[in-house]
């Protein structure tokens, strides 16, 4: 659940905070430019309202819920919202509509995951990858797939990656690390099987690296560092169309600049 979806969802707050919540809906682009005392002035609140608002939407204070706020609104500006990425076609739809419609899926995807994508981010977890010793994957389902797909072309470039849940020995994995490897999770919404692994990894000091739709995840919570992709998909869905796009994308991403060094060195 994104940052808009949480503010229209009335039953996280208090009647005082859906004051101040409405404001925030309704102002938007104001919200950016304002300090935390200005909007408790404007909605008649306090400082510590808005901060305990902030973490009901799961952030540590304000500046950091101006700062995603800001980069979400941003990224509305690419986002087709007929789009429907979780079943993208009717059942009774021509073939020439439901090609059109796999197409959107696909550009809009695209697009709004550049919007919100880091660069920085997206270059130290590179350098991460690259310097590190060994790296394990963790992905399940779907997203196993994807990953398998990912590490084959990483043998390409001399890169030989290690898929922990193959056959679900990921616990027997996480504990052979060290703080010289690096851990790669793969995971578009909840993790709850990874709970274990976190605390082995974070024991070993491990490095951990997470892509994920979900940013209350425990993963990115403990994670070094992280890729968000926008949460689209919903529960209910015909096929994976969107998230295992989005990883396919990103790993892509990763996977050329890694290639990149390679030709380099």
């Amino acid at each position: 659940m994104n940052i808009l979806e949480k503010l229209d969802d009335q039953s996280l707050f208090t009647k005082n905070e859906l004051e101040v919540v409405h404001y925030i809906k309704n102002k938007p682009y104001q919200i950016i430019n304002l300090s935390i005392h200005d909007l408790a002035q404007n909605t008649y609140s306090s400082n510590a309202s808005i901060i305990r608002i902030c973490k009901k939407l799961g952030f540590k204070g304000y500046k950091e819920f101006k700062m995603k706020y800001a980069k979400q609104l941003e990224s509305q500006k690419y986002i087709n919202h007929d789009t429907d990425f979780t079943i993208p076609f009717g059942d009774d739809e021509p073939t020439w509509q439901i090609i059109n419609n796999i197409g959107t899926v696909y550009k809009e995807s695209i697009d709004l995951i550049n919007s919100q994508l880091d660069i920085n981010e997206l270059e130290t977890i590179v350098d991460v990858l690259d310097s590190s010793e060994r790296v394990f994957v963790y992905a399940i389902g779907d997203s196993k797939i994807t990953a398998m797909a990912f590490m084959n072309k990483l043998v390409k470039v001399g890169k030989f990656f290690i898929l922990t849940t193959e056959n679900h020995e990921e616990i027997h994995y996480s504990r052979s690390t060290n703080k010289n490897d690096c851990c790669l999770f793969i995971s578009y919404d909840s993790s709850p099987t990874y709970t274990e692994c976190l605390r082995i990894l974070l024991r070993n000091k491990c490095k951990i690296i997470t892509i994920t739709a979900n940013e209350s995840s425990p993963l990115v919570k403990y994670s070094h560092h992280h890729i968000s992709i926008p949460h689209k998909e919903k529960t209910e869905k015909i096929a994976t169309f969107y998230s295992q796009l989005s990883f396919n994308y990103i790993l892509s991403i990763l996977y050329s600049l890694l290639y990149q060094r390679y030709k380099q060195k």
